[in-house]
């Protein structure tokens, strides 16, 4: 049986590989809260800095409140790497610092943020509820190791990214098709009229069977991994170089996954391509907007969507993005992530039955997941024998 520090460098390994599900309940609740400030920061900076863009890209800016906003932003966005400078600190006053250092953070975010946002009024106190119900979500995600599955496929995406620029080659026809689309005269009337609230709600249903399309090719992918595993995969090749490559010289039992591994193990792979997908769409939505502002003329624009503008003899009114104002007219900002939302559902479904993205992106994928699998059977097996061992 390893001993303690070559335990926690498997627990470490599994972290990495975005399997937290694999380890037990006792290993995932260790230092909670220190493990979910960096979410909790992260949710606030990104909250700050949004709002401080907003704040000073509006008609009357308030610099005061923009600049309370960017100390705050600032702090929270510095946390993360304070708290990873003490996490390499092992020991137990670096452990505590972090400790201390996690709840400060937690603390800025309930209770500083809403009294900046909303200042010393009633209101404060009304919204503190949401932050704190944000960062219990965040200690919850946490536990469920989203950190870590989200992690690990952002990784092996952006390693992959190759992959995404050869199928992009490949989909020029679509992206011809998609600009005929574009100057759809119809198209610009729905997405003149169509309010921002019920743009999110089409891009969410839109987005949810690209979801489930996923969801249910990659679990059919699973099963077939894992049946061929028990056939025809050597564990001691498959572990080579990894913390279990010791332990994996003897016969492993493969025991079927549990509910809780089969959906991390889903969830890695569909997390991981679904970050492709939306590089795909962000990189479609950049080509469209700038589209847009380059060859639709304003009083074309206003032509198209028959929308009336601003003012009489303005140009249409100017978008905004997160309630950040942007120098393009909202018209084409709708009509943009609309039709690149339609070609990201396109380019999931394609995906699945290209040869090339296969060869290029799922197999490794595929390959990666065998060698996680590989590790999980050889660490249930000395969880098992480590419980035979005990009095």
């Amino acid at each position: 049986m390893p001993d303690a520090p070559e335990i926690k460098q498997i627990h470490e390994w599994f972290l990495h590989r975005g399997l937290p599900l694999v380890l037990t309940r006792r290993v995932r609740s260790r230092n909670l809260i220190a493990r979910s400030a960096p979410m909790v920061s992260g949710v606030g900076a990104l909250t700050a800095v949004t709002m401080l863009l907003a704040e000073v890209t509006g008609d009357r800016p308030d610099y005061g409140y923009a600049l309370r906003l960017g100390v705050i932003g600032a702090v929270l966005l510095g946390a993360p790497f304070g708290l990873y400078v003490l996490h390499r600190l092992d020991t137990s006053r670096g452990e505590a610092g972090r400790r201390g250092a996690a709840l400060l953070v937690m603390a800025i975010f309930v209770v500083v943020m809403p009294v900046t946002v909303s200042g010393w009024t009633g209101a404060a106190a009304a919204e503190a509820p949401l932050f704190v119900v944000i960062t219990l979500l965040a200690v919850w995600l946490t536990y469920l190791g989203f950190g870590s599955i989200a992690a690990w496929a952002f990784r092996f995406a952006w390693v992959q990214l190759g992959a995404l620029g050869t199928l992009m080659s490949r989909a020029l026809p679509l992206l011809m098709l998609t600009v005929v689309v574009y100057f759809t005269g119809e198209l610009w009337q729905l997405a003149a009229r169509m309010t921002r609230q019920r743009l999110w709600q089409v891009i969410g249903f839109l987005a949810l069977v690209a979801l489930l399309f996923m969801v249910t090719t990659i679990r059919d992918e699973v099963r077939a991994l894992r049946e061929d595993r028990a056939e025809n995969t050597d564990t001691a090749r498959l572990l080579a170089a990894t913390p279990l490559a010791v332990a994996a010289g003897r016969a492993v039992p493969r025991t079927p996954l549990s509910r809780g591994e089969q959906i991390n193990v889903v969830a890695v792979m569909v997390v991981s391509q679904a970050i492709q997908v939306v590089f795909f769409t962000a990189g479609l939505f950049a080509f469209f907007l700038a589209l847009g502002v380059i060859a639709v003329p304003d009083d074309v624009a206003v032509l198209w969507s028959a929308e009336e503008s601003c003012a009489v003899g303005q140009p249409p009114c100017a978008g905004t993005w997160f309630g950040v104002h942007v120098p393009v007219p909202q018209t084409v900002v709708h009509m943009s992530l609309f039709v690149a939302v339609l070609s990201g559902l396109y380019f999931t479904v394609s995906t699945s039955v290209d040869p090339l993205y296969r060869e290029r992106f799922f197999d490794p994928l595929i390959a990666d997941v065998a060698v996680s699998l590989a590790g999980r059977d050889v660490y249930l097996e000395l969880e098992q024998s480590t419980r035979h061992e005990l009095p």
